[in-house]
C-alpha cells in the first residue's frame, strides 16, 4: 500500500462522517497512515457538547445506525487512532470564525491547521472528501 489515506470531512451529513470513519478504522486496522483534516459543516459533529452534535443531519440509514446503538463515529475514530497511525486536524478558520479551542473538541484531535499546512503535510496519497 503506498502513502497515506487523506480524508477532508467537509460535511455535517451524519452517514458520511461515519462512512469516513469506517474507512478510517479499515485502512489503520491495514497499516496505511491516515490523515483527517475536519473543517466547515463537519466541525459541529466533534463537539464536546451533545447538543452541538445532535444538530447534524440524519438521513434514515444515520438514524439506523444512531438506533441500533453501535458505536458511533467518535468512538471508531478513537479505536482507529489506538490501532494505527491515525492524525485528526481541526480546521484552524472554522476554529477561529467558531471561536472554539481544541479544549471543546472531542479529545481525538492532534492539532488545529489551516488547509494550506494540512496539504502541504500530507504529499501524495489518496486524498477523499466526504
Amino acid at each position: 500500500m503506498g502513502g497515506s489515506l487523506n480524508l477532508m470531512l467537509l460535511s455535517g451529513d451524519y452517514a458520511k462522517i461515519h462512512a469516513a470513519a469506517m474507512i478510517t478504522m479499515v485502512a489503520a486496522s491495514l497499516g496505511q497512515p491516515v490523515n483527517i483534516f475536519v473543517s466547515m459543516e463537519a466541525m459541529p459533529a466533534f463537539h464536546k457538547d451533545e447538543s452541538v452534535r445532535a444538530q447534524i443531519p440524519q438521513g434514515p440509514m444515520a438514524r439506523l445506525i444512531v438506533e441500533s446503538q453501535n458505536q458511533n463515529y467518535l468512538d471508531i475514530l478513537s479505536q482507529a487512532k489506538e490501532f494505527g497511525d491515525v492524525k485528526i486536524y481541526a480546521c484552524g478558520l472554522v476554529m477561529d470564525l467558531t471561536h472554539w479551542t481544541l479544549n471543546d473538541l472531542a479529545p481525538i484531535f492532534d492539532d488545529t491547521l489551516g488547509l494550506t499546512a494540512f496539504m502541504g503535510q500530507v504529499g501524495d496519497g489518496l486524498s477523499l472528501t466526504f
